[in-house]
């Protein structure tokens, strides 16, 4: 293969990897179907709170997310959905000082829409996580050395004048075993320039704050 056929392969890999974790993407895909089932999900604010009751609305809202919220149904039985409730909680409410059960459930005696919010939260987050190795894994990982090096090459031309200093010094060997944090950096540069081109911010300032 020659290089112009391997520089077009790298591109097309580059533009596949930036289309499949593009913000806007990934809100359309997971973030807003996630929302979408929980601004649906009703439950009764007026029943009395307890363990039980608890444990059966969030395993019914993790149930409903599972079933509507991630473009292809899994259904989960009552008790699957209950534990995957549990591990979720735990996650997100937990910490040193506090078990997540004893945490959120405190948080539900005064505000369940609350906990249910943070538990949309934690799995859009989790959701998100997973679908960028995902596409890592499977437009990264498979190609050869020189090809990964020729994506780093050519994000650093296209990036250059944003990218940081500690960046910039690597050669692209170096950077071809990091390629998804360069993916990364290279994206939260764009985000930054959209937003600053959407706004009164001056281009100096910009570059002050990369």
């Amino acid at each position: 293969m020659t290089n112009s056929e391997n520089r077009k392969r790298a591109t097309a890999i580059i533009e596949k990897i930036l289309e499949l974790t593009d913000e806007e993407y990934l809100q359309g895909r997971i973030d807003r179907p996630l929302e979408k089932v929980l601004a649906a999900f009703e439950y009764d604010s007026n029943a009395r709170a307890n363990h039980r009751y608890f444990m059966d609305i969030i395993g019914d809202f993790v149930r409903r997310i599972y079933l509507k919220g991630f473009g292809s149904s899994q259904h989960l039985s009552h008790t699957q959905a209950c534990t995957e409730a549990l591990i979720i909680i735990e996650k997100a409410f937990g910490s040193h000082d506090v078990q997540g059960y004893d945490a959120a459930i405190v948080a539900a005696f005064t505000d369940l829409e609350s906990v249910l919010a943070r538990i949309a939260e934690f799995i859009i987050s989790r959701t998100r996580k997973r679908h960028i190795r995902w596409v890592y894994a499977t437009y990264i990982d498979p190609f050869d050395w020189p090809i990964k090096c020729l994506i780093a090459e050519i994000l650093v031309e296209k990036w250059k004048p944003f990218l940081p200093p500690s960046i910039l010094s690597c050669t692209p060997a170096q950077l071809a075993d990091a390629l998804p944090q360069l993916f990364s950096a290279a994206q939260s540069t764009e985000i930054m320039v959209k937003k600053t081109m959407t706004s009164d911010t001056e281009f100096y300032e910009f570059s002050e704050m990369l």
